[in-house]
């Protein structure tokens, strides 16, 4: 992975930073899992409410 600017490599460093904590916390673990799941719930949601309703634009 390229970094290109020093905002990139400090954020890099942060995300990496926060999943190690995570890693190590079962219930951040747990937490993460469970706000990852719905974020991808919510999406699939809605991408079969927009291809529901394209066909209906014509």
């Amino acid at each position: 992975m390229m970094i290109t600017s020093r905002n990139s490599k400090n954020d890099h460093k942060a995300v990496a930073k926060l999943a190690a904590k995570v890693m190590r916390d079962r219930q951040l673990m747990v937490i993460l899992s469970d706000k990852v799941y719905q974020l991808m719930q919510d999406d699939l949601h809605h991408q079969k409410e927009r291809s529901h309703n394209y066909g209906r634009l014509s």
